[in-house]
C-alpha cells in the first residue's frame, strides 16, 4: 500500500463559536489492513514496519499550525502505538515551501489491524474562510522489518 485513496472524512474543531475563522479543519481516514491485503499471521509475525508520511505547507500570506496524528488500531480499535509530533507552526510571510513529516513504526505489538491517520490545521490570524496549511502526498508504505531489509550493494568504481 503506497498511497491513501479518497476515503478521507472532514471534521471541524471550534474555539467559541462554530466560526471558519476558529475552526481547525481536519481530515481522518481509517486503513483495514485486511482490506488492503495484510492478513493477520502476516501483522502478528513478521510485523512489517508501517511508514508514514505526509507533507504540509503554509500560504505565503498567512501563518497556519499543522498537525498531524496517526495510530496504529486493534481489531477493537484500541490504539497500539501513536505517532503525533508537536504541532509545526509557521509564521505569515514564510517561505510557503513544502515540509515533510514522517515516522517509522517497528516494534509494534501483535495485534494490528488499521491505521488510522489524521492531519491538517488552523491559519493564526483566525481568517474568514480556509487559510490554514496546505497538506498532500499522504502515504503509509508496509514493507519488511529492517533486520530483514538486505543492505544495498556498494557501486563498483574501477577508479576507487
Amino acid at each position: 500500500m503506497e498511497a491513501m485513496s479518497g476515503r478521507w472524512k472532514t471534521s471541524l474543531e471550534t474555539r467559541g463559536r462554530n466560526s471558519p475563522m476558529t475552526s481547525t479543519c481536519l481530515k481522518s481516514q481509517v486503513v483495514d489492513l485486511k482490506a488492503e491485503g495484510y492478513w493477520e499471521e502476516l501483522m502478528d509475525t513478521t510485523r512489517p514496519d508501517i511508514k508514514v508520511k505526509d507533507w504540509f505547507a503554509a500560504r505565503p500570506d498567512c501563518g497556519s499550525k499543522y498537525q498531524l496524528c496517526v495510530q496504529l488500531l486493534s481489531s477493537a480499535h484500541a490504539p497500539l502505538g501513536t505517532f503525533q509530533p508537536d504541532p509545526a507552526t509557521i509564521q505569515q510571510k514564510s517561505d510557503a515551501k513544502w515540509r515533510e513529516v514522517s515516522h517509522t513504526f517497528s516494534n509494534y505489538p501483535p495485534g494490528v489491524r488499521y491505521i488510522w491517520f489524521q492531519h491538517g490545521g488552523v491559519d493564526t490570524h483566525y481568517w474568514a474562510g480556509w487559510y490554514g496549511p496546505r497538506v498532500t502526498n499522504s502515504s503509509i508504505t508496509i514493507g519488511p522489518p529492517a533486520a530483514l531489509t538486505p543492505p544495498r550493494p556498494r557501486p563498483q568504481n574501477p577508479d576507487w
